[in-house]
């Protein structure tokens, strides 16, 4: 389980956090299912004066969409 799910938690309550976490469980579970189908894949068009900007903005938002999926992924 991700360390930033006890940011902040007193040391005697990391059992509670811990197990209010994986009640949620399921939750996560298709809850990733749903982010994992909005990752963006472009094609950079070089045409486009402005594809960097769009490329970077879909890197971004990638980037996020990941780092929201390793914290809801929980392992026991």
């Amino acid at each position: 389980m991700n360390a930033k799910w006890f940011k902040g938690v007193d040391p005697k309550n990391k059992d509670k956090r811990t197990a209010e976490v994986l009640n949620y469980r399921n939750a996560f579970d298709a809850l990733r299912e749903l982010l994992e189908n909005d990752y963006e894949e472009t094609t950079p068009d070089y045409k486009n004066p402005s594809w960097s900007h769009e490329q970077a903005d879909t890197n971004g938002a990638n980037r996020k969409l990941k780092q929201i999926i390793a914290l809801i992924n929980i392992k026991e």
